[in-house]
C-alpha cells in the first residue's frame, strides 16, 4: 500500500520534517515514522529511505510506505501538485500498490488525511496527461537511455495505457504514437478549460515569460505545434494556464491562425538550421517526418509521424510526380527518409548528412540519397481542396 497522512496540525502551522522527526524521536520511535513529509509549500523532504520499514500505520508497515501532508483539512494546491507527482513515481514503481488514506490502510478510529486519498487518487489515474516541460521523450522501452521514439508536445494528449519501472505508457492523441514516458514529466491535462479557447503555437519557438516582460524570467520554452490554453489578454501578450496552475505570457504573434495549406513549405523553412535529432520533434532538435508533420500540421493538415507511413498517406492524398517535374510543396521520399520541395531546384530536410535542417540542391541530393538507401526518390504532389 501506498499510504497519504495528514500531520493533523493546524493548516497554518509551518512544519517540516525535522519538526516530525523531534515529534516520533518523543514517542520513543527510532526516527521519523513517514518516508516523505510534504510542507504547505510543497516541497516534498525524505523521512525513512524507502527501503526501511516506516512506522506509520500499526499492522501493516512492512508492506506499505507512507507520505504525511503538513496540516488538517486545508491542504494546498502545491501539496496536492506534489503529492500526485510523488504517487505517480511511486505507482509506475510499484504498480500493484494500491493508494490508500491511513483511515482506509487499516482499523482505527482516526479520519487520517481528513479525505477520500484513495478516491482523489482514482480521478488523477483517470486523467489524460500532458507534459509538464515543453516536450516529454516517449522511449521504445520503460528504462533509462531506451531509444527515442517520439516527443510529445506541451498540451497534447497522452492517454495512459499501461505503468512499469517509474514510466507509463502513452498513446498521443496528435497521431496516435505510443512509447513510454518517465511519470514525473507528465500531469493531468487540465479539466477546467470552459470557456477558454485553444490555440497551436504557430512559430518554431517561444518563450513563456512570468510576466508580460520581454524581461522577465522564463518559465519554459515552446515549440510550433504546442497546444496552449490561453486564459486572457493584455495588448501584444497573451496569458495561458500552466499545467501545474498559474499562468505564464507569450506574445500574441506566437500564436497566429494556421498557415494556408499550400504554404507549409513557408513554416518548414522556419526551421532551417535546426539540430537533427533522431525522433526529435521540437526545435531543440528533429528528424525529417517531423519536421514534415509539425509543418502539415501547422497548415492545418494532419499527417502520420513517421516517414514511411507519410508515404502510404501521401499516396492516397495526392498524385505520384515525376522527378523532373517537381514544384513547391512537393514531397519526396526514399526509404526512412522524406524531403520537401522548396522549389523544382532546392529541396529542404532534416538529415543525419548535415545533422540539421538543411536546404540543398535536389540534383546533388538525389543520388546521394538513392546511394544511401538502396532506392530511386518517389515524388508526390498533394492535392488540397
Amino acid at each position: 500500500m501506498l499510504v497519504v497522512h495528514c500531520s493533523d496540525t493546524p493548516d497554518d502551522e509551518q512544519l517540516r520534517a525535522i519538526d516530525i522527526q523531534y515529534m516520533h524521536l518523543g514517542f520513543g520511535w527510532d526516527g521519523i515514522g513517514y518516508h516523505y513529509v510534504i510542507g504547505r509549500d510543497g516541497r516534498c523532504e525524505a523521512g525513512r529511505p524507502e527501503f526501511w520499514q516506516g512506522a506509520h500505520v500499526r499492522g501493516v508497515n512492512d508492506v506499505s510506505l507512507g507520505v504525511c501532508l503538513i496540516g488538517r483539512t486545508d491542504f494546498t494546491t502545491a501539496q496536492m501538485n506534489r503529492l500526485e507527482l510523488l504517487l505517480r513515481d511511486w505507482t509506475a514503481r510499484y504498480p500493484q500498490a494500491r493508494v490508500v488514506g491511513h483511515r482506509d490502510a487499516t482499523q482505527t478510529d482516526k479520519t487520517c488525511p481528513n479525505f477520500d486519498a484513495a478516491a482523489w487518487w482514482q480521478t488523477r489515474i483517470t486523467a489524460r496527461m500532458t507534459p509538464i516541460a515543453g516536450s516529454a521523450e516517449m522511449l521504445a522501452k520503460p528504462e533509462d537511455g531506451a531509444a527515442l521514439e517520439t516527443e510529445s508536445l506541451f498540451g497534447e494528449s497522452l492517454e495512459v495505457l499501461d505503468r512499469h519501472n517509474g514510466y507509463l505508457r502513452v498513446k498521443l492523441a496528435t497521431d496516435g504514437y505510443e512509447g513510454w514516458v518517465q511519470a514525473l514529466s507528465l500531469t493531468p491535462a487540465s479539466d477546467t478549460d470552459k470557456g477558454h479557447e485553444h490555440q497551436l503555437i504557430a512559430a518554431p519557438a517561444v518563450v513563456v515569460s512570468a510576466a508580460p516582460d520581454v524581461k522577465s524570467r522564463c518559465l519554459l520554452k515552446l515549440s510550433l505545434g504546442a497546444r496552449v490554453m490561453i486564459t486572457d489578454e493584455k495588448g501584444e501578450w497573451l496569458s495561458i494556464a500552466l499545467p501545474r496552475g498559474g499562468s505564464g505570457y507569450l506574445p500574441a504573434c506566437a500564436c497566429a491562425e494556421s498557415s494556408p495549406a499550400d504554404d507549409y513549405v513557408g513554416v518548414a523553412e522556419t526551421f532551417a538550421g535546426v539540430a537533427y535529432h533522431y525522433g526529435g520533434r521540437s526545435h531543440d532538435g528533429l528528424d525529417c517526418s517531423a519536421l514534415v508533420q509539425l509543418s502539415l500540421q501547422a497548415a492545418g493538415i494532419a499527417c502520420p509521424r513517421n516517414s514511411g507511413d507519410q508515404e502510404r498517406w501521401a499516396r492516397t492524398a495526392g498524385t505520384i510526380v515525376d522527378a523532373s517535374t517537381l514544384e513547391r510543396g512537393d514531397l519526396l521520399f526514399w526509404p526512412g527518409h522524406v524531403a520537401i520541395c522548396q522549389s523544382g531546384q532546392m529541396m529542404l530536410h532534416a538529415n543525419a548528412h548535415h545533422h540539421a535542417v538543411t536546404s540543398e540542391r535536389i540534383d546533388d541530393a538525389l543520388p546521394r540519397l538513392a546511394d544511401a538507401t538502396g532506392s530511386p526518390v518517389t515524388a508526390i504532389r498533394l492535392m488540397y481542396d
